[in-house]
This record gives C-alpha cells, sequence and structure tokens, in this order.
C-alpha cells in the first residue's frame, strides 16, 4: 500500500522502536484497540501498561489497532480490505481476544465503526454461534456499561493490571477445552471485576490493585516516529485522588490513594530514558501537589536528567500547591507548560463543588509563575455547575482579566492565557450523578457571553461544542436504548465523532427521531435522591451514603476535608497515616558520581554523519527524523553538547531536507560531542536505529567548516519509471515549473540527465525558485511523482567540480 496517498503516513508504518514482534502461530492473540486515530491512542497510559503486561506471557501476542483517519477508511471500505493489527498486519477478526479502551462517550461510534471495518458483527448475540473474537471493553467510561451493551461481550470494571492475567488464564483453559462461547462467557463473568450482559444484571465489584508500588509499568514503551499527543516518557507516581471535587469521576471511580516511592519512580525514569531517549519525563497524577513527596522526587529526577536535557513536567497542579521552590525545580531543564484548573471562578462556587482554593491562592500562583518566568498559563473553568449565577459566570471574565494584568506587573510582556470553558457533564458514581445537566439553551448563552467578552482582547478563549458536551452527558447517564441511537448515529455516517470537524448533530437528531430515544431527556433528567439509577449495579467500592452525603453538603455550601487531612468514610481505606500513604521510602539516595553529575569535557569536537534513510524511514518527514535521530542520540549514550538558553537541545545540524516519501542513500547531519569521537559511536546508533535507517560512516571536521546547509548545492536523484513511458533529453528543453505565480524552465534546475531503460539519473541544482524534487520530476515524466519510486544517491558542494560533504 502506498502510504503517500493517506493524510501523515507515519500513522501505519509500524515497526517503531520497542515495539513486540513475536513470530510464533500458536499464541492467544490479543488486539489492544483504541477507539481513535494513532496519535490519540499512542499517548494513553493504559494502553502501554497493557500492552507491557500482556506482551510479557509467553503465549500471548498483544497487538496494537488504531481507527485509520478517514482518507484510509474510504479506502479500505473500496477495496474490501479489513482492519488489520499495526505489528503484523493481521485482520482483527483473527484476534482471540479484542480489547476496545473506552475513555471518552463520543468515542462509541467509532467502536462500532472499526469493527464494522473489521468485518466483525457488531451485537454480542451475532457473535455467539460463530468463531469471532471475544470483544471485550474497559477505561472509565464502562462505570456505566449499558450504552454499549448491546455491541460488548465483556466489560471490565476497574482497572486491568491483574484482572487481564485472570481473563488470559481462563481463556486459555477454555480454547483447551474446545468449549462454547456460552460456556466462555458464563466463566467470566464469574471473575471478579467482570460485567457480562449475556448473564444479565448482577452486582459487579469494581477491581482495583492495592499497591502500584509493585504494579507492572513499562519501561521501554513503543517510541513512535510521528508526533503525539503527549509526546514523552510518563510515569504514574500516584493513582487516586484525596480532594473529593464532588463533580469528577475519576476521583470517585479511581479511589483509594496509592503511591509509588520516588525510589520506584527513578527506577522506571532511568530506564524509560534509555529506551526511548526523550527529552521529557511527565509525573502523572490526579493530584500531583499532593504527592507527599514531591520536591524530593523533583530534585532526585533533575540530578539524574538535567545533564542529558530531559525537562521534568507537572500535569495540571492545585493553585494551593504552587511555591516558588516547586517552580524553580520545574524550570531547572526547561520551563514546559503549564495549567491551572480553578473550575469555578468564586469561592462560593467552588464551595459546592468542593475545590478548596480561594482566590487568593489562584492568584499567588499566577503571581509565581509569571515572576519566574513563564509567559503562557492554561487556566480551566466549567460553567453550568450546582447553584451557578449569572456572577459566577461574569467573574471567570474577571478573573482571567485579573491574571492578564498581574502577568504585565511582573513580566512587562504581553503573555499567552488560554481560558478553556466546558459544560458541567453530570457522570456516575459522583455525588452530582442525581442532577440533570442545565438546558442547552443556557449553556449556548453562557458560552456566548464569555466568549464574546474576551474578543479582541488577548485572551485565548476555548469553548467546548455544547452539542457535543449534550451527548456526553446523554450517553453517560444513559440505559440500554441509548445504544440504539449510538448505532443509528454511526449508520448515518458518524465515527470519530470526537473530532470537532468531523461531528456531526444532525446525524445525532436524525437517530433520535428514528429510533424515537430522546437523548435530551438522558441529559436533563433529575432522579429523586432516594431513586435507584440504572447503572446502580456496578459497585465502584464508594458508598451510596458517602455520595448522599457529599450531594446535601453541596446544596449547604458545606466543604468537606481532603483525604490526607480527615477520612471522610467513602468506603475505602486509603491506609493513610498522619495524612501519607503508609509505605516505606528511604530518603537517602546512594547516588554514583555519574548518576549526580557528569563534568563535560572542555574539549568540543564536531561530527558530520552520513546515514541512510531507507525503506519505511521514506515517510517520516524531516520534523519526524530530526527528533528520532536526537532521541537515538540519547538511547546511545553519546556525549553530545546541549545549546544554552531556556530549551536546550542537542547542537546538530541538519542537511537539506527531503519531501516525504523519498528514499536516500547518503544524508547527513553535524553533532557537537564532549571529548574525542570513537568509533563505537556509529555501533551504538546503528545499534538504536530501526531498520531503515543506518550510520553509514562519521568523520570529525573542522569548526570552520561550513555548515551543510551553505556547502551543499547538488543533488542526484535515480527514478524508477514505467518502461512505456518514453522520455527524451531534448523534451527537456520545453518544459516548464509554475512556481509561486512564476513560470521557470525545466533545463534551470538540472545540471546533468541520464536516462536508462526505466530509470532516470539526474543531478539537480539549487536555483532561486527552490524547485522540490517532486515538481521537477512530475514536469518530466508527466507522472505523479506518488507514483515512482525516488531515492537521493548522494548531495554535493560546488568548487570547480562536485565535492561531497
Amino acid at each position: 500500500m502506498n502510504l503517500l496517498y493517506f493524510e501523515k503516513p507515519t500513522r501505519y508504518i509500524n515497526k517503531e522502536i520497542n515495539s513486540v514482534i513475536k513470530e510464533d502461530k500458536n499464541l492467544i492473540k490479543f488486539a489492544l484497540c483504541f477507539p481513535d486515530i494513532y496519535e490519540i491512542g499512542m499517548s494513553h497510559l493504559g494502553l502501554k501498561i497493557l500492552y507491557h503486561i500482556l506482551n510479557k506471557i509467553h503465549d500471548v501476542y498483544a497487538e496494537r489497532v488504531f481507527s485509520p483517519w478517514i482518507d484510509l477508511q474510504e479506502y479500505m471500505k473500496n477495496k474490501r480490505l479489513p482492519l488489520y493489527s499495526l505489528e503484523t498486519k493481521t485482520p482483527l477478526k483473527d484476534f482471540d481476544i479484542v480489547g476496545f479502551s473506552l475513555q471518552y462517550e463520543l468515542s462509541y461510534p467509532s467502536v462500532l465503526n472499526m469493527l464494522s471495518l473489521a468485518q466483525i458483527p457488531l451485537l454480542w448475540q451475532e457473535r455467539l454461534n460463530e468463531k469471532q473474537p471475544l470483544i471485550i471493553a474497559g477505561g472509565p467510561c464502562v462505570s456505566n456499561p449499558l450504552p454499549m451493551s448491546k455491541f460488548i461481550d465483556a466489560f471490565l470494571i476497574g482497572e486491568g493490571e491483574e484482572a487481564v492475567i485472570e481473563l488470559i488464564n481462563l481463556y486459555r483453559e477454555w480454547k483447551i477445552s474446545q468449549g462454547r462461547k456460552e460456556e466462555l462467557l458464563n466463566r467470566i463473568s464469574q471473575i471478579e471485576g467482570f460485567y457480562v450482559p449475556y448473564m444479565g444484571k448482577k452486582t459487579v465489584r469494581r477491581r482495583f490493585i492495592k499497591n502500584i508500588n509493585n504494579a507492572e509499568f513499562p519501561t521501554s514503551p513503543i517510541l513512535p516516529y510521528m508526533k503525539i499527543v503527549h509526546d514523552r516518557v510518563s510515569i504514574e507516581v500516584s493513582r487516586g485522588c484525596p480532594s473529593g471535587c464532588r463533580f469528577c469521576q475519576a476521583g470517585m471511580i479511581y479511589r483509594p490513594l496509592r503511591i509509588r516511592t520516588p525510589e520506584k519512580i527513578l527506577e522506571i525514569a532511568k530506564k524509560s530514558v534509555e529506551c526511548t531517549g526523550y527529552e521529557e519525563i511527565s509525573l502523572l497524577s490526579f493530584s500531583i501537589g499532593h504527592y507527599p513527596y514531591l520536591m524530593e522526587l523533583i530534585d532526585i529526577l533533575n540530578k539524574n536528567f538535567s545533564n542529558q536535557g530531559v525537562a521534568i513536567s507537572l500535569p495540571s497542579i492545585r493553585a494551593d500547591k504552587v511555591s516558588k521552590e516547586l517552580l524553580q525545580k520545574i524550570k531547572l531543564t526547561r520551563k514546559t507548560g503549564f495549567t491551572i484548573a480553578p473550575e469555578a471562578a468564586t469561592e462560593r462556587l467552588r464551595c459546592v463543588i468542593n475545590k478548596n482554593i480561594s482566590n487568593e491562592d489562584i492568584e499567588k500562583a499566577c503571581a509565581l509563575l509569571f515572576e519566574e518566568g513563564w509567559l503562557g498559563i492554561k487556566l480551566y473553568f466549567m460553567i453550568g455547575l450546582p447553584t451557578e449565577t449569572d456572577e459566577d459566570i461574569e467573574e471567570i471574565v474577571t478573573l482571567a482579566r485579573k491574571i492578564i494584568k498581574l502577568a504585565r506587573v511582573y513580566t512587562k510582556k504581553f503573555v499567552d492565557i488560554n481560558v478553556t470553558v466546558s459544560p458541567f457533564i453530570p457522570k456516575p458514581h459522583t455525588p452530582f450523578q442525581w442532577l440533570a445537566q442545565i438546558p442547552f439553551d443556557e449553556i449556548k448563552k453562557k458560552l456566548d457571553f464569555i466568549r464574546n467578552a474576551f474578543h479582541k482582547s488577548r485572551i485565548h478563549y476555548k469553548g467546548h461544542n455544547p452539542n457535543m458536551s449534550l451527548l456526553e452527558a446523554a450517553i453517560a447517564r444513559g440505559d440500554e436504548k441509548v445504544g440504539e441511537v449510538i448505532y443509528e448515529a454511526w449508520q448515518k455516517g458518524e465515527a470519530l465523532s470526537s473530532w470537532t470537524d468531523l461531528f456531526d448533530f444532525q446525524r445525532w437528531l436524525s437517530a433520535m427521531e428514528q429510533t424515537g430515544v430522546d437523548l435530551f431527556s438522558y441529559a436533563t433528567k433529575n432522579y429523586p435522591i432516594f431513586q435507584s439509577l440504572p447503572w446502580d449495579f456496578i459497585d465502584t467500592g464508594v458508598k451510596r451514603e458517602f455520595l448522599v452525603r457529599e450531594f446535601e453538603r453541596a446544596f449547604k455550601t458545606q466543604k468537606s476535608n481532603e483525604c490526607t487531612i480527615t477520612c471522610e468514610a467513602c468506603g475505602l481505606s486509603c491506609q493513610l497515616k498522619e495524612g501519607k500513604p503508609q509505605i516505606k521510602y528511604e530518603k537517602s539516595f546512594n547516588y554514583s558520581e555519574s548518576e549526580q553529575k557528569i563534568s563535560p569535557e572542555n574539549k568540543i569536537t564536531i561530527v558530520r554523519f552520513c546515514h541512510t534513510k531507507l525503506g519505511a524511514m521514506k515517510y517520516l518527514s524531516q520534523l519526524e527524523l530530526s527528533n528520532l535521530l536526537t532521541r537515538a542520540l540519547r538511547m546511545a549514550k553519546i556525549p553530545f553538547v546541549l545549546s544554552k538558553g531556556f530549551h536546550p537541545k542537542p547542537e546538530i545540524s541538519f542537511c537539506p531536507s527531503l519531501p516525504v516519501g523519498i528514499e536516500s542513500e547518503a544524508e547527513y547531519f553535524d553533532l557537537k560531542i564532549y571529548g574525542d569521537f570513537k568509533s563505537e559511536y556509529l555501533e551504538r546508533l546503528n545499534k538504536v536505529f530501526p531498520e531503515g535507517l543506518r550510520i553509514i560512516s562519521a568523520k570529525v571536521i573542522d569548526p570552520q567548516t561550513p555548515s551543510l546547509n551553505a556547502f551543499v548545492q547538488r543533488y542526484k536523484y535515480l527514478i524508477n519509471y514505467p518502461k512505456t513511458l518514453k522520455i527524451e533529453i531534448k523534451d527537456m528543453e520545453n518544459k516548464e515549473i509554475r512556481r509561486n505565480e512564476k513560470t521557470y524552465m525545466l533545463k534551470d534546475f538540472i545540471e546533468e540527465i541520464q536516462i536508462y531503460d526505466d530509470e532516470l539519473c539526474i543531478i539537480v541544482k539549487d536555483s532561486e525558485a527552490k524547485a522540490r524534487i517532486t515538481e521537477i520530476v512530475e514536469a518530466l515524466t508527466g507522472i505523479s511523482a506518488k507514483e515512482l519510486n525516488i531515492k537521493r544517491i548522494q548531495m554535493y558542494g560546488y568548487k570547480g567540480g562536485l565535492v561531497e560533504p
């Protein structure tokens, strides 16, 4: 398949660094499916964890499957190609187990679309009597599995690290016994944490692991070629949140609070950077400010990684946890992004939702950020919260304006203040689960007010699509009937519904009309607090009495304490003592000198490397290639020199770039290193590089040597073309290229040309017009460059003749 016809071909080329390939055909084949495109799915930590755990099992092979983008979807439909895995291109229908990660309600149509593309029946009843894979699903959305219960064989409620191994053991036994599918489903329903629609509703208790410090965690995650959403090492430092925000589903369904020790995190970080070469480590937590050893941890990581140019970043942090000391530690290598989530702009409303921070906390945090040199902050708010008034909405604008004034005081510069506003969505298993979402017209009115208030200001506003929010609320609170609407919306063309530019609300309205199911009623329904809810058969471990008590406190404007201060008796034991999780942590670390500090030698050497870019590597853009090379340098432990300034990077410069889709036998880059160049560096790099990239030579160059971009002026290409095509050199005289509304003669770009039976060898020279090789070849042959095999053979400088770099 020629990937040049599809947007971002690196989504599909496979064989990334650290991906797993197993050859044995007698394995249990497990497809890890993410119902969104590659760069979204590859950012999801849960997928990486399960990929690691499953592939450690000797007779299991886990592969990844993502939703194709719309261009490849159409191609597959037209060619009747089934959806297949990334690693081995195995059709999804040939897997034993197909597992979907459900992170967002609007991804549900994509699940149906992927099953359809895979040529797998959508309804679980249709898969009972056929040799079809077992379709399972997990993730936060399955805390209410009913909307997708028509399509999924089994739902895993809760955390999967232990449960997935139990499932594999059961499946292995069933497969050997050659039992019926009904028997398999029956036995799965007996594993704690699994809801099986075939077996009917029964109480299902959420699974969670008690000690994440000892839990499996990937230290050699797959290194994507393309830039993904979260393109960095992500380390989960804790799971669960002690804050008790009443709107937050994650804060309820990921209880209790559990942490990893700094020693364990350092161990994971070292191995992960060594295996990926990433330049950033992100410390993941629902509330990173509550991690009890945060300062020590950042110190430990900085000591180990700052000399490599690896920065430490934090997710959104509570304003009351921001301190000058923390910011100075974070920015030691470079300043990463910063998000503060007030959720509501008034202290009264934050008391209702139990977000226990003050306006003073928010303003102080922002002032500290500006004082420490941050020139951009993201602020996150919600509208439509219980008891909200017009004043609460107006205060969002007032608070944002106050913060931008603070920025001018501390920075004397214009800064980027990004305000994101989303409608409140009542979610199952939270204290607000009984409440309706505010009417659609009110949502739109409030979002319009905020957007208009920021119009023509230096505050950047981003509001969530109210139609999407309404559907998210309806599906989150839905029952089995909602599945009918999801199916009809998919039938009408909904697939990647979470993408704003692909989302079509009219399809959903039409689906509601056709099914007679009113999604609006699910979103805007208030439940009496004593009434049972559709999802009550899912037991998260959090007591109903606790949720009711928090609901009542909200409307009395009463705060509840954090778990780290006082136990509020939610039903789960956090095992806290004096506000800290009971887990052993040795505060003294025995560093070797090399771990604490690598003293660079005074001598700096410049090395010019020559490498290939063949096969699938031709699909990498120059930026993707650059990122891969710099990460490979870190993996190969090459002692590169870091640039100065706010964003230190390896001091590396590249030759003129190639268009995507063109191979090369000789690409170059110059690198500054400390000390003398050692031949073993080539071996180390080639050991790290994927197939198609290989260092073929390296030499030390004088610091006065012209840069590659300044030196290179000629490019030699070999082009394969159909034998039926007749090309003569004389034809070149009259052919033209049109660029930027100007016309150029083709001969002005070509210095030399040789024609063979089915190959052209041309030397292209630099010119004022800077024509791409693809334009030149298309003008010369009359054939799209996508249909030709084009390879760059060499590059040259010109000093009375051609000279290689």
